[in-house]
């Protein structure tokens, strides 16, 4: 479950990145007034070839082909692109995708990184613990915390120490790492021939999952980022009363489509029946967007213990459901709910406005 919830956060921090590449920056431009910042302190900025010199009070967000950042981050840093090397210390986590990767500084958290080359040097400290992913993953820096390494080769220096327990998995390791980490050294050997049959199995499944998370990335980034205003009220609505919205949405859920027949068969009324028809089922695609927004808020804002935009608190939901989807059962059921919460706020929201304001 872990390495799931992983692989999704870094499939969705990826889409936010690009999502944020797409908005007014320079291609190519490595001036720093280019950064987007929040009140928080928080810092985005996209673009095809991008160096921070400046310290950085909160999080860093970025996504471009190459990644340079030589001053501090106060907070966590997230980035994608081609290369990306961080020379400065991160005070927070590191989480990044890429197709190389090199930490050179200190991290007080974690390294989440998937890519197909990943470099901890010897300069760098990790605090927390490594969870990494790639082709060929070489470490030769100190880790304080447990390691979980999954790689074609892996490469230790000779400064490398992991202080507490790795568990790798890997066809090509050193002969001597168990000299080099403080705790239990476990590892599974990755079989190509086991590991072909494994992906052909479950490849469907898990394309058909990244497929609809970054579907629903996609539709819920651009209605945020389009009418703000709209899914803000929506959120609204169902902070101030989920059961009203969850009730409303099932009503509208059953009688909505027996109205559109009634009207279909009607002489004068099968225009209206269309309408209400595409209405319909435009408030069933964009439904379940605000409820994840809020459920995003309030479990950003518990675990981080503070306030961020509605870009990353709908970030933080969508894969959240997304997860929890899969779940037998359940996953159908909290779909469901989503559903009906959400269509019950789009039909509140549309009374709401239709209601005489003289």
């Amino acid at each position: 479950m872990r390495k799931k919830l992983v692989s999704g956060l870094i499939l969705g921090l990826i889409f936010l990145l690009i999502f944020f590449t797409a908005l007014p920056y320079s291609a190519g431009a490595t001036d720093e007034r280019l950064l987007k910042y929040t009140s928080s302190g928080n810092a985005f900025g996209g673009g095809e070839n991008l160096q921070i010199d400046q310290n950085i009070q909160g999080d860093l967000v970025l996504a471009g082909s190459r990644l340079e950042i030589n001053g501090n981050i106060g907070d966590d840093f997230i980035g994608a692109g081609g290369e990306l090397i961080v020379n400065g210390d991160v005070s927070g986590n590191i989480i990044a995708a890429g197709g190389s990767i090199r930490v050179n500084g200190n991290v007080g958290g974690d390294v989440v990184a998937v890519g197909g080359k990943i470099i901890l040097s010897q300069d760098s400290v990790v605090k927390g613990d490594i969870l990494l992913g790639g082709g060929e993953v070489t470490l030769d820096g100190t880790v304080n915390g447990n390691g979980e390494v999954s790689t074609g080769t892996l490469k230790t220096g000779n400064d490398f120490e992991l202080k507490g327990n790795l568990a790798l998995q890997a066809d090509n390791y050193p002969s001597n790492l168990q000299e080099k980490v403080g705790g239990n050294l476990n590892i599974t050997q990755l079989n190509a021939k086991e590991e072909q049959y494994e992906s052909a199995s479950k490849g469907f499944g898990i394309f058909s999952f990244i497929l609809g998370l970054l579907a629903a990335l996609a539709l819920g980034l651009i209605l945020i980022y389009l009418f703000p205003d709209f899914v803000g009220g929506l959120v609204e609505l169902i902070k101030d009363s989920p059961l009203k919205t969850g009730l409303l949405g099932f009503l509208a859920l059953v009688f909505l489509p027996v109205l559109s027949i009634i009207l279909l068969i009607s002489i004068f009324g099968w225009s209206l029946s269309v309408l209400i028809f595409l209405l319909f089922a435009l408030a069933l695609l964009i439904a379940t967007v605000p409820v994840k927004l809020l459920a995003g808020e309030i479990i950003y804002n518990n675990i981080f213990n503070k306030n961020a935009g509605k870009m990353m608190y709908y970030l933080v939901g969508a894969v959240i459901f997304a997860i929890v989807y899969e779940i037998p059962f359940v996953g159908g059921l909290v779909r469901f709910i989503a559903l009906l919460i959400g269509l019950g706020a789009i039909v509140a929201w549309l009374g709401i406005r239709a209601r005489p304001t003289g």
